[in-house]
């Protein structure tokens, strides 16, 4: 949510199997279900929304990672020179246990679910 469907569309080009909401006409899909969905096609969530992060944490979740961005530049190509980093310095971690990455400006933070 909140992502550009380039980014999809970049990650589909790199051998991932990504879907942005608004391409299947669920644009305004209620958080909890867009989780729910996430969990049932065995997805990460990509967002600039940090109530998906805090859906995780309060019903203490371990089915589903997000990677959410707290960023000013939300622009494709910024979100996918992270997304870059992100692969790179966490594809292991993700690969074993969903987390929850939290991409800043200077910074980014993994933690293990459930939290």
């Amino acid at each position: 949510m909140g992502i550009s469907y380039q980014v999809a569309q970049w990650l589909n080009s790199i051998g991932h199997d990504a879907v942005h909401l608004s391409n299947e006409g669920l644009h305004t899909l209620e958080d909890y279900l867009i989780v729910e969905k996430a969990i049932k096609e065995t997805r990460t969530i990509l967002t600039a929304d940090m109530d998906f992060g805090q859906i995780l944490a309060f019903t203490k979740s371990s089915l589903v990672s997000v990677i959410q961005f707290r960023l000013f530049d939300l622009s494709p190509d910024n979100l996918i020179s992270k997304l870059d980093i992100v692969f790179d310095k966490f594809s292991d971690e993700m690969s074993i246990d969903p987390v929850i990455i939290t991409v800043q400006e200077n910074k980014i933070r993994l933690k293990k679910l459930p939290l």
